[in-house]
């Protein structure tokens, strides 16, 4: 259980290896390979509840992005710097194998869009990259993490860009 200071935000990832494995699992149980399916439906079952989430503690002044396998979270604590504010970016993806997160098959057959939550740090990093998702749910969610924190929220999803909090 988190403490109540805490924001955290978690979704399920599919991952392609959870059919991958349950696909060898069923060749090697229909080829008699008892041991070699077992192994590999036992590799399946924790990868078939695959979380990704970030927590952030204001009050340590620390973030977690982490990998969350039943429960087993997979990633360490790091410094948080000084939060300016919260975004909500509009971001294209491309179905070009050539450009950075290619996908199959977009709705539009040009592009597909997604927005992206991102929390405003001075420091090095620039920005800390919370989310990803539908544009109702990204704002929601900033709002939501821009009230928790205490700091303005930036739609930066259209050409007037604007606060919303």
């Amino acid at each position: 259980m988190e403490p109540a200071d805490r924001y955290k935000y978690e979704k399920y990832n599919f991952r392609v290896i959870t059919p991958l494995l349950v696909l060898i699992a069923l060749t090697f149980l229909f080829n008699g390979g008892y041991i070699g399916a077992s192994i590999a439906f036992l590799l399946a079952v924790p990868t078939a509840f695959s979380y990704q989430g970030v927590i952030i503690d204001p009050a340590e002044n620390r973030f977690l992005k982490y990998d969350r396998f039943l429960t087993f979270r997979i990633g360490s604590w790091k410094d948080l710097s000084r939060p300016s504010y919260v975004t909500v970016v509009r971001i294209k993806l491309s179905n070009r194998r050539t450009a950075p997160s290619p996908i199959v098959a977009p709705e539009d057959k040009k592009g597909a869009r997604s927005f992206k939550v991102n929390l405003v740090v001075e420091g090095d990093e620039r920005f800390i990259p919370i989310c990803h998702g539908a544009l109702e749910q990204m704002t929601g969610e900033a709002l939501k993490l821009g009230k928790h924190l205490g700091l303005r929220v930036l739609d930066y999803t259209t050409h007037e860009k604007k606060w919303i909090l």
